[in-house]
């Protein structure tokens, strides 16, 4: 059986569900939703985020940018060109929430994810917030060198329904870049996203976050399990990370009928073997 059957599968049993088991749902959905929801009457404040310290070793064998520009990155060029277009098309279409993946693991995403937000909060005016979705391996907090004791993991949003969305958000020292991070795996972390209180995050972020900051999601690979599915209809687009050398054709055949259905804004090839003197290579 494909990795793509059985996500469809897996999807299509939760639709099917006894129809008192979803009347049953719907009532501890309202009742979830009621609990969070009081709160969208305060707005969520990226520049409230409280500062923590990293380590910039880190971020530099990570490859991440640098936002200050006091190090010169060889893809900060090529970030630039891609929040350009992403920033087009997210604007002209009116969309707030992206999320990035890739077909299998070790494509690049997360590290992906982490440039694009930096990129998209160099420019003035422009807030972002980043999120690691990626809940079986949250790996955002490593790549940023940020030490898991200074975050509230995003799992204890999940667990807690009078804890505030706001004192999740961290700044890895950028401006105008506030992040919600997990540090600890999840086990069977579809059956929360796709719970109310998966969609009450959603929820929140597009009522209380002001109208034209951008949400940057890191979520799983989408052949690896059905996480990023679960997520899926709750985004505005998905840009898609493939790997020179290392995506397979029939994984990519895959990947493009289950986007099929969804706003696909691209694709970053990642790892291109190519040289292009006349422009910086992209990783």
């Amino acid at each position: 059986m494909g990795k793509i059957h059985r996500a469809l599968i897996q999807q299509k049993r939760r639709s099917q569900q006894p129809e008192t088991g979803r009347r049953e749902a719907d009532a501890r959905k309202d009742t979830d939703d009621t609990s969070r929801l009081r709160a969208l009457s305060d707005p969520l404040v990226v520049g409230d985020a409280r500062t923590i310290g990293v380590d910039r070793d880190v971020q530099h064998d990570n490859k991440i940018l640098a936002q200050n520009g006091a190090v010169r990155h060889a893809a900060e060029g090529a970030y630039r060109m891609l929040r350009t277009r992403v920033m087009r098309s997210m604007r002209s279409n009116d969309w707030k929430v992206l999320g990035v993946s890739s077909g299998s693991q070790n494509e690049g995403k997360t590290y992906t994810a982490i440039n694009l937000a930096i990129s998209i909060a160099a420019e003035v005016d422009q807030e972002v917030v980043l999120i690691d979705l990626d809940l079986r391996r949250p790996t955002v907090y490593r790549c940023l060198g940020v030490d898991p004791e200074d975050v509230t993991d995003l799992k204890d949003y999940f667990d807690d329904d009078d804890r505030d969305l706001q004192e999740l958000f961290v700044c890895p020292e950028i401006e105008r870049l506030a992040c919600i991070l997990s540090t600890d795996p999840l086990d069977r972390p579809s059956d929360v996203l796709a719970a109310a209180a998966g969609r009450t995050l959603f929820d929140e972020l597009r009522e209380r976050l002001g109208p034209d900051v951008v949400v940057i999601v890191d979520l799983p690979p989408l052949l690896a399990a059905d996480d990023a599915l679960a997520v899926a209809p709750m985004l505005d687009a998905f840009l898609l990370v493939v790997a020179e050398g290392q995506a397979e054709r029939q994984d990519l055949e895959e990947v493009r009928m289950l986007l099929s259905e969804f706003n696909h804004i691209g694709t970053v090839l990642n790892k291109s073997i190519e040289k292009d003197s006349r422009r910086a290579n992209y990783y």
